[in-house]
């Protein structure tokens, strides 16, 4: 681990302070890697832990230190944003924190999203295989076909196909987050964590309109599983009414980079 190298990263101008926090997670896909600290670190080895035998003791020194420099990141970012990061509780309860996520496992919204899951992987399990794409099945152009290989048409669907599968993870992840920092500024106060439920929440909405947008090109493309994709397009719209509901300042919020 450099942690050298790490603070020269952070005197790079051209980054954005801020943008890796909400964003999709997506790098191949994004057009501001060369803005995003969080980027750079991976892509110069800045926390790799390589170990031999003899340098396995050293493992927990490294992960102090990174934990120290993340640290370090978080503060700077809260401060720049004119906040404090909650301080940890003087209690912590390991058992009452975790009934808390528990409680929020259980959420209407989390509930939604699982059931949303459910149904993506129903689909493709039910249709991949039957689905015809040229020559290919819609399993094996995305399986075993090499994208250079394939014509326009194949691009595309492969593409909607990539669209829906990677949002079909990032959607709960990032809802669980939002919902976390939601209970966590009722329970504190704190800007921080209202700041990051928010965000969070925008995160949430631009994946279900892009998972929208996704489904809506499979079900004009692939009509003959109309009944099975309808269902989902309208589990879908409710989901994102009910998350506009719970958080209806999170399509207002402009997050680092990406809607400035």
């Amino acid at each position: 681990m450099n942690k050298d190298l790490l603070f020269a990263l952070i005197q790079n101008p051209n980054l954005i302070p801020g943008i890796y926090n909400y964003c999709d997670g997506w790098c191949e896909r994004c057009d501001f890697t060369s803005n995003c600290l969080n980027y750079k670190m991976m892509d110069e080895g800045v926390s790799d832990v390589k170990l031999t035998e003899n340098e396995a003791s050293s493992t927990m020194e490294n992960l102090d230190e990174m934990f120290e420099i993340s640290m370090e990141l978080l503060n700077q970012a809260a401060k720049d944003l004119g906040m404090e990061l909650p301080k940890k509780a003087l209690h912590y309860d390991a058992d009452e924190e975790e009934e808390k996520d528990d409680l929020i496992f259980k959420s209407q919204l989390m509930l939604q999203a699982d059931k949303y899951s459910e149904l993506v992987d129903s689909w493709f399990a039910d249709f991949e295989s039957l689905i015809q794409v040229g020559n290919n099945t819609l399993k094996e152009l995305c399986d075993f076909t090499e994208e250079d290989e394939m014509n326009e048409d194949e691009k595309m669907i492969f593409n909607v196909s990539e669209i829906i599968h990677w949002y079909q993870f990032i959607i709960p992840s990032k809802l669980f987050r939002s919902l976390r920092s939601k209970a966590n500024t009722e329970e504190t106060g704190n800007e921080f964590y209202k700041h990051d439920s928010i965000a969070s929440a925008k995160v949430v909405l631009i994946s279900i309109d892009r998972s929208i947008d996704s489904w809506s090109f499979f079900l004009n493309r692939f009509p003959e599983s109309e009944d099975r994709m309808l269902p989902i397009l309208l589990l879908l719209s409710g989901f994102r009414a009910l998350v506009d509901k719970v958080f209806p300042d999170s399509k207002d919020f402009i997050r680092p980079g990406f809607d400035i």
